[in-house]
């Protein structure tokens, strides 16, 4: 019997700005990269609960490197709870958190780093033309002297 998985295609891009990072979450489809964020937001790399989606499949938010990496072990620990459980019987608690600190830190090398490129609206910078800017050499012979 065949068993075919779906391969989820969700990537993760980082900008640093300062102390703080953007994550920009990026799938296939909206349903593919909406649970991302719901796991982000329960395990508490960002308080936001309603992503800022910056196209149909791709939202941001903005977050702190270690809340991201803190997020990614709990999200991984869950896991392996969930999906692996049986594999740990009768073995010591301390290898789920240590293998789960690999994960979040293989998942944080995958993040792909971007530049920050500043959004500005246009129609939000209140600019007005008020014509050209020209220099020109002044006329040194302007009516300053009299004539003999």
């Amino acid at each position: 019997m065949w068993v075919c998985y779906h391969l989820r295609m969700v990537k993760t891009y980082i900008t640093k700005c300062g102390k703080d990072i953007q994550v920009f979450i990026n799938g296939d489809t909206r349903e593919e990269a909406e649970p991302i964020h719901w796991s982000l937001f329960n395990h508490g790399a960002t308080n936001q609960a309603d992503p800022e989606w910056i196209d149909q499949t791709t939202f941001s938010f903005w977050t702190q490197r270690s809340r991201l990496l803190r997020a990614f072990q709990k999200a991984a620990i869950n896991g392996i709870v969930n999906n692996h459980s049986h594999k740990f019987e009768g073995k010591r608690g301390a290898l789920i958190p240590a293998l789960a600190d690999k994960m979040a830190a293989r998942r944080m090398r995958q993040c792909v780093n971007k530049p920050y490129v500043r959004q500005v609206s246009v129609a939000n910078l209140n600019c007005y033309g008020i014509g050209t800017i020209r220099a020109e050499k002044p006329d040194s012979d302007h009516g300053n002297r009299e004539t003999m």
